[in-house]
């Protein structure tokens, strides 16, 4: 039984595929609760905004291919999709390797690589493609409310009572310097992460903008 069984039909539907299954059932398993609901309402306000601005699912974006790339894209937080790199790198190649491992096409995969990869990314993500910055405005406007008028009300007030915040943006800070802490290499200048793990732990070593721009340039 899905977690997404019995929604409220101010919700909406959501694109139930063999894939779509796959990953709310591996996001279940792999994330905490705060994680799974954050990735959930992501979708449908992602979907509510894309209804606000004219975009109809089938013509011009892919449903099952943007409820993949946000419901999979903070599996980099998780054990499941942790490596070496920034988490939303990590998460990249693992929502784009379930992807492939679940019948999507290469291009589907490709363009959930991105909108996971990039959707901390203000100034890049809605310039990518449709489903990318999809994906980048249903989560902003879940984490930091960015874009929320776009966010139907009644979606907006039946998600919260279904899948709630849980403290979501405390929990996903505190993840994210943890990883940082056990693998430094996650650690990435000049970057959303940085600027959250600068703000945990003010005596960290790594340099900051003064530091990298005294550093030795490189010749001609």
């Amino acid at each position: 039984m899905s977690v997404l069984d019995n929604l409220p039909e101010e919700i909406g539907r959501w694109p139930r595929t063999a894939a779509t299954e796959a990953a709310i059932a591996f996001t279940a398993e792999h994330a905490p609760e705060w994680l799974l609901n954050h990735s959930v309402r992501s979708y449908f306000y992602a979907r509510s905004i894309a209804t606000a601005t004219n975009l109809v699912a089938g013509a011009d974006y892919d449903d099952e291919t943007l409820f993949l790339a946000t419901v999979l894209h903070d599996i980099g937080l998780t054990d499941a999709g942790q490596g070496p790199n920034r988490f939303e790198v990590d998460g990249a190649f693992r929502a784009a390797r379930f992807a492939r491992e679940h019948g999507l096409s290469d291009v589907a995969a490709d363009q959930i690589w991105d909108a996971v990869a990039l959707h901390t990314s203000s100034g890049i993500a809605p310039h990518k493609h449709v489903i990318c910055a999809l994906a980048h405005f249903g989560i902003g406007a879940d984490i930091f409310a960015f874009g929320v008028e776009n966010v139907d009300r009644a979606v907006l007030d039946a998600a919260h009572a279904e899948f709630p915040y849980l403290d979501l943006r405390k929990n996903i800070h505190d993840q994210l310097v943890h990883q940082i802490d056990e693998k430094p290499s996650k650690w990435v200048p000049l970057s959303f992460v940085d600027t959250v793990y600068r703000n945990y732990r003010p005596d960290n070593p790594f340099p900051g903008l003064d530091e990298l721009l005294a550093g030795p340039v490189r010749p001609d």
